[in-house]
């Protein structure tokens, strides 16, 4: 089991992705479990504020570093083995998620996933715990919810039983985005559209290879 530990300043954004489908199954099975954490409760500030201006000046507020190793330091003393916990911190900046990325978080025990806020995160907290900076992609978001959901989700799929079929899992195979399901033929404004006659053959050693070919084409003309 997988147990993911986010800290994140709205700890109910994930409520209802987590709550559904695949995911949700998943941890009633007891093959991931998410766990979250709001910084706030260990901010010493009578207003409970975890951001403060940066030094040096600059635009916007910066999350302190206080609370957040306080978070991340109870969380350690809970994992049985600091081995076998990862520490994320997710940034515009960082190294590019990727599936084999996934597949090698999916061997911790432990991910604890650091949901920016503001301006970013005093860069203290990746120091002292040597945490991985990582983006989801070229673009910015205003907050570190959404790729904690989606390295959630991405890691999950690697977990064994998760899936209850293994292949379901397309990162395991050569697949196209061009698939068909009933009807064989559709009208749609005066016009017929047909699945292609290759995936009604039975053939699957050609229809494999039309697949494998149209993935081909897919990667080499985006």
């Amino acid at each position: 089991m997988i147990h993911f530990h986010v800290l994140s300043i709205f700890p109910n954004a994930l409520d209802s992705y987590l709550e559904e489908s695949i995911l949700k199954h998943a941890q009633k099975e007891k093959k991931i479990k998410v766990s979250v954490y709001n910084p706030r409760d260990f901010s010493t500030d009578k207003h409970k504020k975890v951001d403060a201006k940066p030094y040096g000046g600059g635009p916007g507020m910066i999350m302190q570093v206080e609370p957040l190793t306080k978070a991340i330091k109870k969380i350690i003393g809970k994992t049985k083995n600091n081995k076998n916990t990862k520490i994320i911190i997710f940034s515009p900046s960082g190294i590019k998620f990727t599936n084999l990325k996934a597949k090698k978080f999916s061997k911790y025990k432990n991910l604890i996933l650091i949901c920016g806020r503001y301006e970013g995160i005093d860069a203290r907290v990746r120091k002292i715990f040597r945490a991985e900076e990582i983006s989801i992609g070229d673009y910015i978001l205003t907050g570190g919810e959404i790729p904690a959901m989606v390295v959630i989700d991405s890691v999950s799929r690697q977990v064994h039983g998760v899936l209850g079929n293994l292949e379901s899992i397309e990162e395991n195979r050569t697949s196209s985005s061009e698939m068909y399901t009933r009807p064989e033929i559709f009208k749609f404004n005066g016009k017929k559209w047909s699945v292609p006659k290759i995936l009604l053959s039975g053939n699957h050693k050609n229809i494999e290879k039309w697949r494998n070919s149209k993935a081909m084409n897919e990667l080499l003309n985006p």
